[in-house]
């Protein structure tokens, strides 16, 4: 699935872009990327819990929730950018490389949930 690929890396770079404002250390290991975005979305998680006076009754093991909602956002998210493009593609002759699906993410701190649009 190419796309839940792109969101993945746009989610990696959201991160990227959170850990460098907040002085947090992004973590590469041999595990491979998958693995790696994982381990760092749930330290950030648990960082934003933390953070927020209104989380204080969540413990970690909501940033596992937060993982796998997010996840499955953007598998779904990718299910329907792969049916919308293969649409486009047929219906207005683009060339699948002109569509460009760009998300934006926000941190629900009542929540604690990132939301995918």
């Amino acid at each position: 699935m190419p796309y839940l690929e792109q969101f993945m890396r746009q989610w990696k770079a959201y991160l990227l872009s959170e850990f460098a404002v907040y002085g947090l250390a992004y973590t590469e290991t041999d595990s491979g990327e998958n693995s790696d975005i994982k381990t760092n979305s749930l330290l950030y998680f648990g960082w934003l819990r933390r953070k927020f006076q209104s989380t204080y009754n969540m413990d970690e093991s909501r940033d596992d929730v937060v993982w796998m909602m997010l996840e499955r956002q953007l598998r779904e998210l990718a299910k329907k950018a792969e049916k919308g493009s293969a649409n486009l593609v047929s219906k207005m002759h683009f060339d699948e490389r002109q569509i460009q699906v760009i998300l934006d993410f926000s941190y629900d701190d009542e929540q604690h949930i990132i939301y995918v649009s």
